[in-house]
């Protein structure tokens, strides 16, 4: 288990406000509102919950899992008993429950194998009700140049600056599409200091919507195919 996942979990926020991700979130739920407005929506590796508490508030029965005890505990403050659960993607067994499965934020890359990616994308699929929505975010290790990156935030009293999120994307050019992200979290007024590498793998959003036409989903495609962290989607 990543430390950035589950030793600072509790942090999370501070290195990685919501607001970083509000496009995405609010793509996701444009198009799930398109689907199922009100549906059952489930986030896989839903981290901190963020996201599920804009879909719980616009409506949608939303709930989540995540592998990381951590960033389970944090979710369950922020939405309530009964919303979030530990659970690994690989062990997602429910059958045609969901109107809408997402996985945000590279969750997927985690996968260990090509066929690990294959059966989590399965799962996912056997997840959803007749005519409901996958979305999965890729990431596009061909538009990764291995530029460091810099991200600062302010500190837990409003501290300005004080928090920084440093990370680089470095595409190793394997067969399996691998990609070294590098990551360090610092937060001057809480004296706090890691710095960690996660090795992602399929890091190409074609490989992804592959994988989602092989687990029999139709209608698969790349939206904003030129983006960093293109999300794929496919209607089972």
């Amino acid at each position: 288990m990543y430390d950035l996942f589950e030793k600072f979990a509790h942090r999370y926020d501070l290195h990685t406000p919501p607001d970083h991700y509000k496009h995405d979130h609010a793509f996701v739920l444009e198009r799930a509102s398109a689907v199922a407005r009100g549906g059952r929506l489930f986030d896989v590796g839903c981290g901190t919950g963020a996201f599920l508490e804009k879909a719980l508030a616009a409506g949608f029965d939303a709930s989540g899992a995540d592998s990381a005890p951590g960033m389970v505990e944090v979710a369950a403050a922020r939405l309530g008993p009964g919303r979030v659960r530990i659970e690994r993607m690989q062990e997602l067994a429910e059958q045609h429950v969901y109107d809408v499965v997402c996985a945000l934020s590279w969750t997927i890359h985690y996968a260990a194998d090509a066929a690990e990616l294959r059966d989590i994308v399965g799962r996912c699929a056997t997840a959803l009700r007749p005519g409901g929505l996958l979305l999965l975010q890729a990431a596009n290790a061909a538009l990764m140049t291995g530029a460091v990156r810099v991200d600062r935030e302010p500190g837990p009293k409003g501290e300005p600056d004080d928090t920084l999120f440093i990370h680089r994307f470095r595409p190793l050019g394997d067969v399996e599409q691998g990609v070294e992200a590098d990551y360090v979290y610092a937060s001057q007024a809480l004296g706090e200091l890691l710095t960690e590498r996660h090795h992602l793998r399929f890091c190409d959003p074609e490989v992804v919507a592959e994988t989602m036409r092989r687990a029999g989903l139709f209608q698969v495609e790349v939206v904003d195919p030129k983006s960093l962290s293109p999300f794929v989607a496919g209607r089972c």
